[in-house]
């Protein structure tokens, strides 16, 4: 996982911070409370290359992080270890995706992502060299991949700065949580406080993730 300490020393986050405690006043106490905040560690232990990225955040759709965790646990010890390539998962049947606990649907998205991965229909390069919405109207052709995935490949892989996963329920309840609102709130509702972030919205939204640690 790249930091947020690069060559040089240099915070990557510093200018984030002002421009977000200069936003809003409950983040700015969120800032207040912890100035050094990096986004890139917070989302350590999380898969960061683009396929392990993409293969955990199918996998997890609607499970914890510890039960996506085993899962992806199961099929890397499948391959010795590894996390398999497109190939090996197209040739790996759907009952043994299966009895490692994925559901058949899961199934099916993790097959059709490796198949665009492996005729060129997805081309994970290009997806580094796009901006946030290219690269989004890419991820979700898809089969399962929704803007929940898309947006956690955003942050997770690619490291983009102002990403706002609004589709993430925890997100939707700091929102609810920070600012006080009515439960439960839209996705429009959460996409509309995030637009004050920008364009620092990935660690707008780390700082929203680490909000219940304070008091």
């Amino acid at each position: 996982m790249v930091k947020g300490k690069s060559t040089g020393d240099v915070d990557r986050w510093e200018v984030g911070r002002e421009v977000l405690r200069a936003a809003d006043p409950q983040m700015a106490a969120l800032v207040t409370a912890n100035p050094g905040l990096n986004p890139d560690e917070l989302l350590d232990g999380f898969p960061s290359d683009l396929w392990g990225a993409l293969v955990f955040f199918v996998i997890g759709q609607q499970l914890s992080r510890s039960a996506a965790g085993a899962i992806l646990g199961r099929l890397e010890a499948s391959q010795g270890g590894r996390l398999p390539t497109p190939a090996e998962i197209l040739a790996t049947e759907d009952e043994t995706l299966r009895r490692i606990g994925l559901s058949r649907a899961k199934v099916v998205y993790l097959h059709d992502l490796a198949a665009r991965l492996e005729d060129g229909r997805l081309d994970l390069g290009m997806l580094r060299t796009v901006d946030d919405d290219a690269a989004r109207t890419e991820l979700i052709q898809v089969k399962g991949v929704g803007r929940f995935t898309a947006d956690g490949v955003l942050m997770l892989a690619l490291h983009r700065p102002d990403v706002w996963p609004a589709a993430d329920l925890a997100l939707r309840r700091a929102v609810e949580r920070v600012w006080g609102l009515g439960a439960p709130v839209s996705m429009a509702d959460v996409d509309a406080v995030g637009e004050r972030f920008r364009p620092w919205r990935t660690l707008a939204a780390a700082y929203l993730y680490w909000s219940p640690r304070v008091g």
